[in-house]
């Protein structure tokens, strides 16, 4: 298992918190944040896209990360 050591500001895990409305360890933000990069990973591999949108399904916001743009998508891989 590979060892992950990384410098959170304390106020973004303040932040996290007070949304949460519980303590969270910071390990726990950490497996949690990699978990949700994971599945976008796939499914940008895949050829969909990461929305976020009201209860209504309105107001869409597409995801933007450098990283996520650079997924190659699987559907466009010659099959062998």
């Amino acid at each position: 298992m590979a060892e992950l050591r990384m410098q959170i500001p304390e106020e973004l895990i303040r932040k996290l918190q007070d949304k949460l409305g519980r303590e969270v360890k910071v390990t726990d933000i950490a497996r949690e944040a990699l978990t949700l990069f994971n599945w976008a990973v796939q499914e940008k591999a895949k050829g969909r896209e990461i929305l976020s949108s009201n209860k209504a399904g309105e107001d869409i916001r597409i995801l933007a990360m450098t990283s996520l743009e650079e997924v190659p998508n699987e559907t466009d891989r010659p099959s062998k």
